[in-house]
């Protein structure tokens, strides 16, 4: 699953229209969540369901399972951990710059 853009990002529809075109927006939906909103204040948020899952899983705090990540005690890393694990760690400048999540 690729991830979403952050919230303000997503296309705001106001119902009156989403109600006069529901399936070109509900067929949006399924590649972004779309923001419903009434008298400009944003209501609901129509999605994909397996993002909704995702959302879910993350939220009920089964954020590994959910990035499909597995939870390895460093002594049980394998040379091929360490290595992955050391490659993503950022540098001084990185971390000092607040650029180290790419």
């Amino acid at each position: 699953m690729t991830a979403a853009p952050p919230l303000e990002q997503h296309q705001r529809i106001p119902l009156t229209r989403f109600h006069n075109n529901t399936g070109e927006f509900l067929d949006l939906s399924t590649r972004t969540p779309v923001i419903l909103t009434s008298h400009g204040r944003e209501r609901h948020v129509i999605t994909d369901v397996a993002y909704f899952r995702h959302l879910e899983d993350v939220a009920a705090g089964r954020l590994l399972d959910a990035m499909g990540i597995e939870a390895v005690r460093t002594a049980d890393m394998t040379d091929e951990d360490r290595a992955a694990f050391n490659a993503a760690r950022p540098t001084a400048d990185e971390l000092a710059n607040d650029q180290w999540d790419d």
